[in-house]
C-alpha cells in the first residue's frame, strides 16, 4: 500500500482556512456591537443636548386672579347675581437657549395645546379652561370652550400678519415674542345670590366671601401638553401641571385680586425633541 505524504504547507493554510471561517460570526457579533455602542453614543449625546441645552424652554408664567359678578337683575340692582372666579394666564417661552440669533431650529412653524385637564378637589362651579385673547387680560372675559380639548395657535411670521391679527382667535409669534394667553373660568360658584340694597360691595375677590366662598372651593391644578414644530420640522413637548391659588399667601385673593409669577428652575419645563 502506498503511504499519502500531506504537503506540510497545505495543512498550515488549511488550519488557517478553517480559523478564518470560525471568526467571520465572531467578527460579525463584535461588527454589531460596535455599530450599537455608537448608535447609543449617539443617542445619549443627543439626549444630554436636548435636556442641557435645550431649544425652547418655559421661562415664566404669569397669573392673574380675580371674581367677576353677572347680574341678572332686570334694574342691574344685584338683587340676582352669580358670583364665578377668573385667572388668566400669560405662558412665556424662551427660544434663546441655544442660539441668541433665529433660525429655523428656535423659530416657531406651528404651536398646539392638548390633553388639557382642570383637576379639583371641590365640586363647586362649572370650570373651564381655554385660550384668552391677551387684550383682556386681567378683565374678565367669557371662553370658548377648546374642540376636542385642543388649541390650535395662528403662527404669526410677518409684520403684515401682526396687523392683520385682532387675536380673536389664538395667536403666536413665530420668533415667540408674545406668551401663550389662556384663560380659566370657574362660574356659578354662587348663584340668585341678593345684595342687600344700600350695602356698599366690591365687585372683585371681596365678594367671594360675601358668597361664602373658600380658599378650597377656588384652588385647582391645570394640566396640558405644549407642542412646539419648529422651521426644520422637529416636534418638541412641555408637560405643564401646576396647581393654582393653593399657597397660604393667595388667600389675598378675598382682599381684591392677586397677580403671581412662577419662574421654574433651571433644568425643569422644558421641550423634549420627540425622535
Amino acid at each position: 500500500m502506498k503511504k499519502i505524504h500531506i504537503n506540510r504547507s497545505f495543512i498550515i493554510l488549511l488550519i488557517l482556512v478553517i480559523l478564518i471561517i470560525a471568526m467571520i460570526p465572531i467578527y460579525f457579533i463584535n461588527l454589531t456591537l460596535v455599530f450599537r455602542n455608537h448608535s447609543f453614543a449617539k443617542q445619549t449625546i443627543e439626549t444630554y443636548t436636548n435636556y442641557s441645552s435645550p431649544v425652547f424652554t418655559i421661562e415664566k408664567i404669569i397669573f392673574f386672579s380675580n371674581a367677576f359678578v353677572i347680574d341678572n337683575s332686570k334694574n342691574q340692582n344685584l338683587q340676582d347675581i352669580d358670583i364665578g372666579q377668573y385667572t388668566d394666564i400669560a405662558i412665556y417661552i424662551n427660544n434663546k437657549n441655544s442660539s441668541e440669533d433665529l433660525t429655523d431650529e428656535n423659530t416657531v412653524k406651528e404651536l398646539y395645546i392638548d390633553n388639557i385637564k382642570i383637576t379639583s378637589n371641590s365640586d363647586k362651579g362649572e370650570k373651564m379652561l381655554g385660550y384668552k385673547n391677551p387684550s383682556y387680560f386681567a378683565k374678565y372675559k367669557g371662553l370658548e370652550a377648546p374642540e376636542n380639548n385642543r388649541i390650535d395657535f395662528n403662527i404669526i411670521s410677518t409684520n403684515k400678519d401682526n396687523k392683520e391679527s385682532a387675536y380673536g382667535s389664538p395667536a403666536f409669534y413665530q420668533d415667540c415674542s408674545n406668551p401663550i394667553s389662556l384663560g380659566y373660568i370657574n362660574k356659578d360658584l354662587t348663584t340668585g345670590l341678593s345684595v342687600d340694597s344700600g350695602s356698599s360691595v366690591s365687585l372683585d375677590g371681596k365678594i367671594l366671601s360675601l358668597a361664602n366662598v373658600t380658599l378650597k372651593d377656588l384652588v385647582f391644578t391645570m394640566s396640558f401638553d405644549i407642542h412646539i414644530i419648529n422651521n426644520k420640522n422637529e416636534e418638541f413637548v412641555c408637560y405643564i401641571n401646576k396647581p393654582i391659588l393653593s399657597e397660604e399667601e393667595n388667600n389675598s385673593i378675598f382682599n381684591g385680586y392677586i397677580a403671581t409669577q412662577f419662574s421654574p428652575s433651571p433644568g425643569t419645563y422644558q421641550f423634549i425633541r420627540k425622535e
